[in-house]
């Protein structure tokens, strides 16, 4: 894990060199008009991972070849005696917080079964877009948090609960302290979970088919009409 120093004082540097940021030309005008969320994340995930790399000890994970692995667990990984840390840079809008996609949940799980890591950290840049653009850094390990996530088998993403997690933490809610063993076997019951519930969706999902299939084969007929077309809502 990175020592808690260290980790404050990139939260603390990460505010500074983001409340110049906004102030620029360049960053207001994509953080106008509609799905702002959307402009701005690759800009930021770009800006941050780079002011990372020059100012601190820093690496990417690379393919064979020696290229940026396009999915790495981390956008970058930051070193603490020796050891790399994966960092995800995420950027929000106050306004629009659901449930953002983290990281997929078997291949954390793989690097921690794995004993590759041991933390999971996300350097959140959070803004405020009024008549003036305002921002809050976050830089907090994920494994810390496990209270405020969810996962769906299905996308195989861990989720935030993003208005949970930023709740607590402007209430200054300490995280549930737990042992690295614990942390694993919590996301492991995340894992099993979503398991479970993908096997129930699809046994349920089956079963309505199945009746419907049924009902089909009793009609012994197949006649496309303008009626049995209406629901495609077709202009």
């Amino acid at each position: 894990m990175i020592n808690i120093s260290l980790l404050n004082e990139i939260r603390e540097k990460a505010q500074e060199f983001w409340q110049s940021e906004v102030k620029k030309d360049s960053f207001i005008q994509i953080a106008q008009g509609k799905e702002i969320g959307h402009r701005i994340a690759d800009p930021v995930d770009d800006k941050t991972t780079g002011w990372l790399a020059i100012n601190y000890r820093a690496c990417y994970e690379r393919d064979k070849d020696g290229n940026k692995h396009p999915r790495s667990m981390g956008d970058i990984w930051l070193e603490d005696k020796g050891i790399y840390h994966p960092v995800n840079v995420k950027s929000s809008v106050s306004d629009t917080n659901g449930q953002p996609n983290l990281v997929s949940l078997k291949k954390l799980m793989d690097s921690l079964l794995l004993q590759q890591i041991d933390s999971y950290y996300l350097l959140i840049i959070k803004f405020e877009i009024e008549k003036t653009i305002k921002c809050r850094v976050y830089f907090v390990d994920l494994l810390d948090h496990l209270d405020y996530v969810t996962w769906d088998s299905g996308p195989g993403q861990i989720m935030l609960k993003a208005n949970d997690f930023f709740g607590a933490m402007i209430k200054g809610i300490s995280p549930v302290k737990r042992t690295i063993r614990q942390k694993v076997e919590k996301l492991m019951k995340l894992l099993e979970d979503g398991e479970r519930r993908l096997l129930e969706n699809r046994k349920r999902g089956l079963k309505i088919f199945r009746k419907r299939f049924n009902e089909y084969i009793l009609e012994n007929t197949h006649i496309v009409t303008s009626e049995s077309q209406k629901p495609l809502n077709l202009r």
